[in-house]
């Protein structure tokens, strides 16, 4: 069974950093008047030269955008319903190395919180914890998806990955979509930054918007943590690249893309 893990072996970091940086305000400006944005397309508008044309870029995505929606903001709201973990990662306070107090909302925690959403307005929840399988589960998941489906119009997840007949079994629990960010997909960047635990497996994270599709998920959000690597312009193609794969082969899915950043601390 392929995986976009097969079209990753394909893709050259390197090769694709010199492509993207010899892109030419030449290569920008036509990418802008291109009807239908081709790979080299995109490496155009993600090079160095595209910096000039912000402006174009900006003016051309919200034609795009109400092109697709009209004139439609959506909200959706996080519900953290656990920050244990059971990984270590250089960059994120959920890291079980971290000397933090740790909470898992229980049943009355978790009916007091979405109370409180719904009563502000919000129809759509994502569901937010860190990686820990063990006590933040399946189980967990079993026992509070399908009374909070019965409050809100839809459900979305951003947890650890999961197998593809686990996530068949959430769906008919009621869940609609799950968020899941490669961070970088540079490999020995992956693996400098992840240190302990089930996220150092970097092709299982990696082929999880597959489990996704076959288990069919109806929404696939994707995205890479800019800043993680040292190129953010590669891992920003290389979503476009799991996004091409995932559309072809996944295609009764809809999917999202996010650009979450590293900033430096204050």
């Amino acid at each position: 069974m392929k995986t976009f893990s097969d079209r990753w072996r394909q893709l050259d970091w390197d090769d694709i950093h010199l492509r993207i940086n010899g892109k030419t305000a030449a290569d920008v400006e036509r990418a802008l008047n291109a009807s239908q944005l081709t790979r080299d397309d995109m490496m155009a508008l993600l090079s160095p030269a595209a910096s000039g044309y912000l402006e174009p870029l900006a003016q051309r995505a919200q034609r795009l955008t109400r092109q697709r929606f009209g004139n439609v903001v959506s909200f959706y709201v996080p519900l953290y319903l656990s920050n244990l973990c059971a990984n270590d990662c250089t960059y994120c306070g959920f890291s079980m190395s971290n000397r933090i107090k740790r909470k898992t909302l229980d049943e009355a925690d978790i009916a007091r919180e979405s109370a409180a959403i719904r009563e502000m307005g919000f129809e759509h929840l994502l569901l937010v914890t860190g990686e820990h399988q063990a006590k933040v589960g399946m189980d967990y998941f079993r026992r509070h998806l399908p009374a909070l489906r019965e409050q809100f119009s839809s459900l979305q997840m951003e947890v650890q990955p999961l197998a593809e007949a686990e996530y068949a079994e959430l769906k008919q629990l009621g869940l609609d979509g799950v968020m899941v960010y490669q961070e970088t997909y540079h490999e020995a960047t992956y693996a400098h930054h992840h240190l302990k635990g089930k996220k150092q497996d970097f092709f299982w994270r990696l082929e999880t918007p597959d489990r996704l599709g076959r288990a069919g998920i109806d929404k696939i959000g994707l995205g890479a943590l800019i800043g993680l690597s040292d190129s953010w312009r590669v891992d920003c193609y290389m979503v476009v690249e799991h996004l091409l794969w995932l559309q072809q082969h996944y295609w009764q899915s809809r999917y999202s893309v996010s650009f979450p950043r590293l900033r430096p601390c204050t």
